[in-house]
């Protein structure tokens, strides 16, 4: 009988008591607890931050029974210390007062250990709590703080609010290095990477290991994990999908694998491979569960241009950083999920591209759906069918047919990026519901869409530019040149978009 999944269950004693499958990642937690006092991790929503910390208050509790099998089983003492567990991930902060919610937490966390708090404001109520601990068990507190940044990122399109929240955060992060006598073990969780000045300004010795080689594999799954843990769940769906065990690796690497924190471990999305082996098809389970409206709403109201978003290169001061008042959509997109680390550019810049086929094409998708203010398989099939039988006249028909329903009351004001990032995403959805065999194209043609007889090279221009210039720009960039030795006909097509006029207004198409 197979293990059970441990889909959605956040709990190691949950996760233990269920008999679900655990990929054992003591080892790096040990190593992690013995890092340094003070310790910052960045991951994604659904990367599994919340598991890592209840594992790591398990470990501190003295729960030996719980990590029965574990690597780590014999290499501790198993001394139980008190806990304090800073849970954002359990409330919403839309909307309502945080100052109250951090207040009930810390009630939460005292009522735990039988003890009372007797100060009115967050701040000294915390400093209260880890004093009474300390003084009520003899040890000194370990302190897990879980998505500190809730409070902020619930707010990003709200920058006063966001502020706000930011400075409550950090007047009570502020207790930590005032009661560094009586802490043992400090960890801290996050999507984003706020800089130390904004945030933990005291804590001038967090260690960040974010980026670090030592932990990229701390949350998520590795391929070793894959095989290791879930071999006869592989078994199930090779036998399901009729594919060897070969082909099913390269469609799960292709669908969930890419994402790589510190720019060489492949990290498969835990969220995404847990129910892919539940329901054994290739789909999209984890892009809805982060952040694409907030993104899409900023994207849209600060006139920012999708496709500069596809091979994006950032210094790491800017990767590495995250500033409320002047946010940097890429920075943002790279600490959310949607953008990985690609490669680095000769000058030592970071270069982001979309990790796999699950994020590339949901968040194209979500942007059409958001651009368009319809969902865009309702409008599709014209499109792609027109493509698949070689009529390019019907493609520019389909495409003019779908900009000319766009509402005007949607279309951003002044927002000279908003048809260019339409277009962009669209051929993008289109290359993804054709087929799976895509091209690598990223910092090449803006889409490489394959059909059964035609492989079509686009490059689009906005008017004043010419469909001439698109056209040979394909050809002096050798942008058909991997698919010369394929026999189906390569075509190139170079279309000019006018945003007065919502429709392609120049169109080449050229065999090559």
């Amino acid at each position: 009988m197979l293990k059970r999944l441990p889909i959605g269950e956040q709990d190691f004693a949950g996760l233990v008591e269920f008999n679900a499958i655990y990929a054992d990642k003591t080892e790096l937690i040990y190593n992690l607890s013995n890092l340094s006092k003070y310790v910052f991790l960045s991951r994604p929503r659904r990367f599994g931050k919340s598991l890592l910390i209840s594992t790591l208050r398990y470990l501190f509790e003295g729960r030996k029974e719980l990590f029965k099998g574990c690597w780590i089983e014999d290499k501790i003492d198993w001394k139980p210390v008190p806990v304090v567990r800073i849970d954002f991930t359990s409330r919403s902060f839309f909307r309502r007062p945080l100052s109250l919610a951090i207040n009930e937490m810390l009630d939460d966390n005292a009522e735990r250990y039988g003890v009372g708090l007797t100060c009115e404001d967050n701040k000294n109520r915390f400093a209260e709590l880890i004093k009474k601990l300390y003084e009520k068990t003899g040890e000194k507190v370990v302190i897990l703080a879980d998505e500190y940044d809730k409070p902020i990122i619930e707010y990003i399109n709200e920058p006063e609010h966001a502020e706000e929240n930011r400075m409550i955060l950090r007047n009570f992060y502020g207790v930590i290095k005032a009661c560094s006598d009586t802490l043992r073990f400090v960890f801290i969780t996050g999507i984003s990477r706020f800089s130390k000045l904004s945030i933990f300004s005291e804590l001038n010795n967090l260690v960040d290991i974010s980026m670090d080689r030592n932990f990229a594999a701390i949350c998520g799954f590795t391929k070793e994990d894959l095989d290791k843990y879930f071999s006869e769940y592989k078994d199930a769906a090779c036998g399901e999908l009729e594919i060897s065990r070969g082909e099913l690796d390269e469609k799960i690497r292709f669908w969930y694998d890419g994402y790589k924190f510190d720019g060489s471990t492949h990290i498969y999305n835990p969220f995404s491979m847990l129910n892919f082996f539940a329901k054994r098809e290739f789909k999209n389970f984890w892009f809805e569960s982060g952040l694409p409206k907030l993104l899409v709403d900023f994207i849209r109201e600060n006139g920012i241009d999708v496709k500069e978003l596809d091979n994006a290169a950032l210094p790491e001061a800017t990767l590495n950083n995250f500033d409320v008042a002047k946010i940097n959509i890429k920075s943002l997109m790279f600490q959310t999920g949607y953008l990985t680390i690609a490669g680095r550019t000769e000058s030592g810049k970071y270069i982001l591209n979309y990790p796999n086929e699950e994020v590339r094409q949901s968040f194209a998708a979500y942007l059409v759906d958001n651009f368009t203010d319809q969902k865009y398989e309702d409008r599709d099939e014209r499109i792609m069918d027109a493509l698949k039988a070689g009529d390019l006249d019907g493609f520019a028909a389909g495409v003019n047919s779908l900009l000319a329903s766009i509402p005007y009351q949607i279309i951003p004001k002044e927002n000279e990026n908003y048809y260019s990032s339409l277009i962009y995403v669209m051929l993008r959805v289109m290359a993804a519901n054709i087929t799976s065999e895509l091209s690598s194209y990223h910092g090449r043609a803006d889409a490489v869409i394959k059909t059964k007889d035609f492989i079509y090279i686009f490059e689009y221009k906005m008017a004043p530019h010419t469909s001439e210039e698109g056209i040979n720009q394909i050809k002096t960039q050798g942008y058909a040149d991997e698919f010369m030795s394929d026999p189906r006909k390569k075509i190139a097509v170079s279309f000019v978009v006018d945003r007065e006029k919502r429709q392609i207004t120049d169109f080449i198409r050229e065999e090559l």
